[in-house]
């Protein structure tokens, strides 16, 4: 019989840190809409925003029109600073494609 040694190529990557804890609730929070300009994304985030209002009408929730837009606009120390001075609690990223 022959026996035939396989590896597996993806190596191994070290979890440095964790993402941040998940909130309990977005009731009182201010929640922020982060568009990655993806197939649909005006489309689909508004309809987001609009079903969490239902949900959570205490909630504040700031549109994705009022940040920068595409992956590489988001992924900036400058829209992190934005978000930060909103004093936003949680950030809904989207859309995938």
């Amino acid at each position: 019989m022959h026996a035939i040694e396989v590896f597996d190529p993806s190596g191994a990557t070290e979890v440095l840190s964790l993402h941040a804890p998940r909130l309990d609730s977005l009731a009182g929070k201010t929640v922020a809409l982060l568009s990655n300009d993806m197939w649909q994304a005006h489309r689909m985030l508004p309809l987001v925003r609009e079903q969490l209002q239902t949900q959570f009408p205490d909630a504040t929730f700031i549109s994705e029109t009022e940040f920068p837009m595409g992956t590489r606009q988001i992924d900036t120390e400058e829209t992190v600073d934005m978000l930060v001075a909103r004093g936003v609690n949680a950030v809904i990223v989207g859309n995938a494609s």
